[in-house]
This record gives structure tokens, C-alpha cells and sequence, in this order.
């Protein structure tokens, strides 16, 4: 059995893309590790069953590596991210009466340090895309936790189950506590300068076809009951992420509902040029006094369009949630 430190972790789970308010996050600086693996197992984390394990397939060294940008002093660890694939395991699976969570192991001994149970998602446009998203809390007192998205990757002929890619997103450097009041939803904009020295030259709103930019992600709990496992968003933005590489500083601000900041981000250029190369910045949001919460904006470009000058960029943003119940 894997236990969370956190209670009741068979009804934890789900998407994290934006913030919540109402956390308190307590900074624990871990030492760095080399990186992460995982599996994808039959049963909850509570009640795993050895039925089915699907390992996770990443491209490097760790299915999830460590990510560093290049900060004003030297490299930065952000945090961890990976985008494993996960041959054989269907997203369909979840719709099943069977259950899955998944695992995440350290590098070393390939003992567990977080997992999550994989829930169905309530909102139906995610069913739709082929979404889901996993919240990973603690195992005992490893320290590691964050979030996983699972979506369907491009239906090849030659395969009986569609391929599966996950993105995940690990910290060793914060706690969320449980908090008890949910946001309606959060707002953002990419402004000129850092978080502590903002110019004000430079203000790109995030543009999102949904009333908030970052909205709570519901799953279906165990017992049925609908549950807010994170808020997420994936908001546009009119910003060739190219200008954050030109010396000029450009910070991410996440809002509340009334325009006040509740985390900042620099974005930073990564210090592997894969990244660079990928067109993809990881942006580590950091609460703003004890009303935000830490999280992450994956900074990404997208398909170019003639008519347009500006590359267009899309914001994955990922907030860590408290453990949710239901």
C-alpha cells in the first residue's frame, strides 16, 4: 500500500493548472535529485492492485528531469517537468469501472515519493479532447508533489490503443495545506520587467475564451461527488516568447477576481536548449504574501499564421491545489 501523508488519498486527484487563494505554501528548499520515473497501476493509491502496470516512457535519463533556467545569478532549478509517453494505456480506461493512480518513484531506488489516483474529469469539453489531469501529493514525508496531465497524442493505424502522453510537474519545495473557501477563478497578464522591478512599459493580457483565464478543474470523486482538484487554464497570449530572450525582462502576474496579484513568474530562458529550441519556458509562479499560491506557467508557442507577426503563444498555467475530498 502507498500512504500520503495527506488523509483519505483515494479520492485525491486531478488536473493542476492555475492558483488557489486560499493556500499557504510553506517553502522547504529540498535538495536537488537527479529526477523522477513513473508508472501507471491498477487501484488506487490507497488500494493498488498489480493487475496492470504501465511504465512511462520519457525521452532522456528520467521520465521527469530536473528544469533550470538561466537566472541573473546562474542556473535555477524551477522544478521538474517531463512529457513521458505511456504505451498501452488507453485514456478511455478511466470511463471503466476500474481504477488507476498514478506513480511517481525516485531516481535511485525506485521507491514512491508521490502519487495520485487518476479521476474522471466533470467538465465535459475535457472528455471531449481527451484530458485529464492528476493531482500527486506526498508519499509519507518525501516532500515531492504536483501535477500530471493525461491527453490522447495523434491516432496512428498500426495501434490498437490511442498513445497516451502525459506532462508532468514536480516541486520539492512547497507544501499546500488544506484550505477551505474556492476561488471562482483567475485572471493573468505578461507585463515588461521583473516581478520585483516591473517596468509598466508592457502589459499583454491573457485572452481566454472562458470567463476566467484559470478555472477550477472538477474530477468525480469515489463517492460520486464532483471535486475541485485544481484551477487550470491554457489562455493565449499576443507574445513571441523570442522577446523573453533579448536581454529585456518580461514577468507572468496571475490576479484574483478583483485585478490584485496573487503570483508572479520571470520568464527566463532555459538553460537546455532543447527547450529553446521546442519553443517552451517553464515559469515558476511564486505567491504574492499569503493570499497566492505556487504553481507553474508553461510558456509555449504554437502553430505560426502568416497573417500575423507575433509567433502566438499559449500559457499552460498550473497551480497546486489542496488535497481535494469528496
Amino acid at each position: 500500500m502507498i500512504r500520503s501523508r495527506h488523509p483519505r488519498p483515494w479520492i485525491v486527484s486531478g488536473l493542476a493548472l492555475v492558483l488557489l487563494g486560499w493556500m499557504v505554501p510553506a517553502m522547504v528548499h529540498a535538495q536537488e535529485v537527479a529526477g523522477f520515473n513513473g508508472f501507471v497501476q491498477s487501484g488506487t493509491c490507497a488500494a493498488p492492485s498489480d493487475a496492470v502496470r504501465v511504465e512511462l516512457q520519457g525521452g532522456g535519463a528520467h521520465d521527469v528531469e530536473p528544469y533550470r533556467a538561466r537566472g541573473p545569478a546562474g542556473p535555477l532549478l524551477l522544478g521538474y517537468y517531463g512529457a513521458p509517453e505511456v504505451p498501452g494505456f488507453g485514456l478511455g480506461t478511466i470511463y471503466t469501472e476500474q481504477q488507476f493512480s498514478l506513480v511517481i518513484t525516485d531516481a535511485g531506488g525506485g521507491q514512491p515519493v508521490a502519487c495520485g489516483d487518476i479521476l474522471r474529469p466533470v467538465p465535459a469539453e475535457s472528455r471531449e479532447v481527451g484530458i485529464a489531469v492528476v493531482q500527486l501529493l506526498p508519499v509519507e514525508d518525501s516532500g515531492v508533489q504536483g501535477v500530471a496531465s493525461i491527453q490522447r497524442t495523434q491516432v496512428q493505424r498500426e495501434l490498437d490503443v490511442i498513445p497516451t502522453r502525459m506532462r508532468i510537474l514536480l516541486s520539492t519545495d512547497v507544501t499546500v495545506a488544506p484550505g477551505t473557501e474556492p476561488a471562482a477563478g483567475y485572471n493573468g497578464y505578461i507585463q515588461g520587467g521583473s516581478c520585483q522591478a516591473p517596468t509598466g512599459n508592457v502589459r499583454v493580457e491573457l485572452d481566454s475564451q472562458a470567463e476566467y483565464d484559470v478555472s477550477p478543474y472538477q474530477a468525480v470523486s469515489e463517492s460520486g461527488a464532483p471535486v475541485t482538484v485544481a484551477y487550470a487554464g491554457a489562455p493565449g497570449a499576443g507574445f513571441g516568447l523570442a522577446a523573453a530572450y533579448t536581454g529585456q525582462d518580461f514577468s507572468v502576474a496571475i490576479t484574483d477576481e478583483a485585478g490584485a496579484p496573487v503570483a508572479c513568474g520571470d520568464i527566463l530562458e532555459p538553460e537546455d536548449d532543447k527547450y529553446v529550441e521546442a519553443g517552451l519556458a517553464l515559469v515558476q509562479l511564486t505567491p504574492i504574501g499569503d493570499s497566492g499560491a505556487p504553481g507553474y506557467a508553461l510558456v509555449e508557442r504554437i502553430g505560426v499564421q502568416r497573417e500575423l507577426d507575433i509567433t502566438p503563444t499559449r500559457l499552460r498555467i498550473v497551480i497546486f491545489a489542496p488535497p481535494a475530498g469528496g
